[in-house]
């Protein structure tokens, strides 16, 4: 029962937390915007968690989300300091990219659970990234990115690499769950991998567009900070419905 409250009460204080965050983000970061934020990111990383607790789910893929959250709630740290940005700035991206990787590892295992003969990169994922990279390539050479920011854009295009991978890797899963689901909660597995990936996409992409300086107004950082929130915690949420004990 504790950890059925304290999951509830972990969705329920973000909608608290993350709009006073976004109260004192604005215009700039501040020691009160620090505060909110990370009890925000501690807020998802309590519902993976508690996720776990309640659903007695202490699988691979469980384990692997839970360590995912933890690199994305120092990322938040890191990416919200207020002191020495461009370091921090760096390893706050690599935080992040260290978390996408439990995430794609996580996403994996699940699949390997549905289709146990499925690669580690099946072609058509690899073609995905390709595609999905290659138009984020054509629009910052359109937009004339590389430029105004060249090196910013390069390690924005490596990040997302593995941004993306993880996206077709939850899409990959959510099509062989439609496939070869067994699961009473496939559906809410589909809805909560499938959306949080996508959120995830969606605030990384506008955080992108943030930090090349075309879209700077209150709305695209509200959307970036809003759509990251929700990733978390729906990726959290399916913890509650997926499960995967498959190794590499």
């Amino acid at each position: 029962m504790f950890f059925k409250i304290l999951f509830g009460l972990s969705i329920f204080a973000e909608f608290f937390t993350v709009p006073v965050f976004l109260k004192y983000y604005w215009p700039k970061k501040c020691k009160q915007s620090l505060l909110f934020k990370m009890i925000s990111a501690t807020l998802f990383v309590i519902c993976g968690y508690s996720a776990m607790k309640v659903a007695v789910n202490n699988t691979t893929y469980a384990s692997l989300m839970l360590i995912g959250f933890v690199f994305g709630w120092f990322g938040d740290l890191l990416l919200h300091s207020l002191k020495d940005k461009m370091l921090h700035f760096a390893l706050g991206v690599v935080s992040f990219l260290v978390g996408h990787i439990f995430f794609i590892a996580a996403f994996h295992h699940a699949i390997k659970t549905l289709n146990p003969e499925a690669s580690l990169f099946a072609w058509y994922e690899i073609v995905s990234v390709v595609v999905i990279i290659t138009a984020v390539v054509i629009f910052g050479i359109f937009k004339k990115y590389y430029q105004k920011k060249g090196p910013l854009v390069f390690a924005l295009l490596a990040y997302g690499v593995f941004l993306v991978t993880m996206f077709v890797k939850a899409m990959v899963y959510c099509g062989t769950e439609w496939m070869y689901g067994i699961n009473d909660y496939m559906y809410p597995a589909i809805i909560t991998s499938g959306l949080g990936a996508l959120f995830f996409l969606l605030s990384d992409g506008s955080l992108g567009l943030i930090l090349m300086g075309d879209e700077t107004k209150r709305g695209m950082r509200i959307f970036n900070i809003v759509t990251y929130f929700i990733a978390q915690i729906l990726l959290a949420v399916s913890i509650l419905f997926i499960r995967s004990q498959i190794m590499f």
